[in-house]
């Protein structure tokens, strides 16, 4: 009997598709959350209502004031006296000239004075943020 000689060829190749899915749904998983964490600071405040509120810009600094005056700079808790401080470093950092000041609407007005002022006196322009009030109120 003769012996037939077969050319076994190894499989040796890679399947990169599985690996492109996983890639793809990791990257969008980060991109999503991502977003959700630079937007949303878990910060609420109950802004004053106005007829003339507008849109924000898509990029600005947010000086905080919640309703027991506790100061807050993008997110971040700062004290009264190291304000100016904070917002300079945060103004320097994303070169940015506006502050958007979000102020509860049971805040003591001093708190949101000594805020502004904060902000005025680096130079940056101010944003006083608010809802928009509905039509016939």
């Amino acid at each position: 009997m003769a012996t037939m000689k077969r050319d076994k060829k190894v499989f040796a190749e890679i399947n990169i598709v599985p690996l492109t899915d996983v890639c793809l749904v990791l990257l969008i998983i980060f991109m999503v959350s991502a977003t959700i964490l630079t937007q949303n600071t878990g910060l609420n405040v109950d802004l004053p209502k106005a007829a003339s509120a507008q849109d924000l810009p898509a990029r600005n600094v947010e000086l905080m004031v919640t309703s027991d005056g506790t100061l807050y700079v993008d997110g971040q808790a700062v004290h009264q006296p190291q304000l100016a401080e904070a917002l300079q470093t945060k103004l320097q950092q994303t070169s940015l000239n506006t502050v958007v000041v979000k102020a509860d609407a049971a805040v003591a007005y001093r708190h949101v004075a000594d805020a502004v002022d904060a902000a005025c006196s680096l130079g940056a322009e101010i944003t006083l943020a608010a809802d928009q009030k509905p039509p016939g109120t």
